[in-house]
């Protein structure tokens, strides 16, 4: 009932969805990058981000940590679908999204 209350308000909002762009079409086409899994969620970070040094491994594996720990720690902005967090300040964010998984991006990547 609750999502289709949320639903109604976001159409009632914003129109009806006219085209959404899903995550698996993203990487297929080469606008996000899978990285691995936390759990069963999905991680993936957007090429600008990837091609900025996160082909290394180990940096990468540096940064989704602090990002699922910064994740791991509620804050009164959350919504019961998503969570945002800047890992590093005007640099680097990281959203949580119960459906798409975990993302790291730039912010002008959003």
């Amino acid at each position: 009932m609750e999502n289709q209350n949320m639903n109604s308000n976001e159409t009632q909002e914003f129109g009806e969805v006219v085209f959404e762009y899903c995550q698996d079409q993203a990487i297929s086409d080469g606008i996000l990058v899978p990285v691995g899994y936390a759990g069963s969620r999905r991680i993936v970070f957007t090429r600008d981000l990837f091609e900025k040094g996160y082909e290394d491994e180990g940096c990468r594996k540096d940064l989704i940590q602090k990002g699922l720990a910064l994740l791991a720690v509620a804050d009164p902005e959350d919504m019961p679908d998503m969570r945002l967090r800047v890992v590093v300040p005007k640099t680097i964010w990281v959203i949580w999204h119960r459906q798409e998984g975990i993302t790291f991006l730039q912010p002008e990547d959003y």
